[in-house]
């Protein structure tokens, strides 16, 4: 017997005592029509019910669900996906969360929730700048290369999301709670999508993608209007070269595919792999109408010695103020829409008021 009628029997019975035999059926029969009528028509209360393909939802269940983002998420659970690993099935909406890559903090926060639990991108103990209003108490579990098991332990999760790149540390952390394991290059789109299917926020990842794909959809327009024929190379100097980054790298597909910026012909040959190094003495070869340049606190001294070399200096794009620094841990490292988002932006903004 569950706590409402619990209540309903001990208030029955005292107020039999005070009244006649007939009046205490009647009152029996009255209580015993609303423990019916509330419990969902023999459904036991606290017990999860499963859905039924031929069962309809009541009128009332369907208004409610519509009004109550709770409900909705309820209604989301139980469900069952696939990952690296094997499948999954979460019985409800895990409560708190460990995310051993940053752009699944990013995910999360761009629809409107956040882990309890982040490792950090690079070797610095904290977050990214453009997160760090939303990652409020958020734990530091390490960083993406080396997480850190003891904190990931004492963080208790419910759940934890990890990719490929973590292969080796599978092992340890699946014992610690479950683990869905996502494919590192994974488009964002789709790792957006497993998200919402995790937090109960499926609509929500729809209105997330729709809003880029309509966002990019304008760009595209006045990219092309404005460069016509015009080339664009996403470079990054390294200790061993000059890294140039293909349309079949994460955020070179941003600017090919999304943005539908042209590349010159020497991106465009390559084909087996996401980038390849060039020496400093090649880098006129790679021929670009406009180079964004990709620097961060690891490399600083390698960018810092393409800027100023006389090969570099001498490039019609580096003359006409077409190279543009970016930092590459935002461009490369996160992944996820909101940092994909700032990406756009801070490209398309270059190259709109570009002379």
């Amino acid at each position: 017997m569950n706590r409402a009628t619990q209540k309903q029997e001990a208030g029955r019975k005292k107020f039999a005592a005070r009244q006649s035999g007939l009046f205490m059926v009647w009152m029996l029969a009255l209580v015993l029509v609303l423990t019916a009528c509330g419990s969902g028509g023999g459904t036991n209360a606290g017990t999860a019910a499963q859905p039924s393909a031929s069962a309809e939802p009541s009128p009332s269940s369907e208004a409610q669900a519509q009004a109550t983002p709770e409900a909705q998420a309820t209604a989301a659970y139980p469900v069952t996906f696939k990952h690296i690993k094997g499948e999954y099935t979460l019985s409800e909406k895990p409560k708190v969360i460990a995310v051993l890559d940053v752009k699944f903090a990013d995910q999360l926060i761009a629809l409107g929730e956040k882990p309890a639990g982040s490792v950090v991108a690079g070797t610095k103990d904290e977050f990214p700048e453009y997160l760090s209003a939303q990652m409020d108490g958020v734990k530091v579990l390490g960083t993406r290369d080396e997480p850190n098991l003891e904190a990931i332990v004492a963080l208790n999760p419910d759940l934890i999301l990890m990719t490929d790149f973590q292969e080796e540390a599978y092992e340890s952390v699946s014992k610690i709670a479950p683990t869905i394991v996502l494919d590192f290059y994974e488009d964002w789109r789709d790792t957006l999508a497993t998200i919402g299917t995790i937090s109960g926020k499926q609509a929500e990842a729809e209105v997330v993608k729709k809003a880029y794909e309509d966002k990019i959809t304008g760009l595209r327009e006045q990219l092309s209007a404005k460069l016509g024929d015009e080339t664009v190379a996403l470079i990054r100097p390294r200790p061993e070269g000059i890294r140039v980054h293909g349309p079949e790298h994460r955020t070179g597909s941003i600017l090919y595919e999304d943005l539908g910026l042209n590349a010159p012909a020497f991106v465009q040959a390559i084909k087996d792999d996401t980038s390849v190094e060039i020496s400093m003495e090649t880098v006129s070869d790679i021929g670009a109408d406009h180079y964004f340049l990709l620097s961060d606190d690891l490399f600083a001294k390698e960018a810092e010695a393409l800027a100023s070399s006389p090969i570099w200096k001498s490039l019609d794009a580096v003359k006409n103020n077409r190279a543009y620094d970016v930092n590459s841990t935002l461009w490369i490292a996160y992944y996820g829409p909101l940092a994909i988002n700032i990406i756009v932006d801070q490209a398309s903004e270059a190259l709109l008021g570009a002379n």
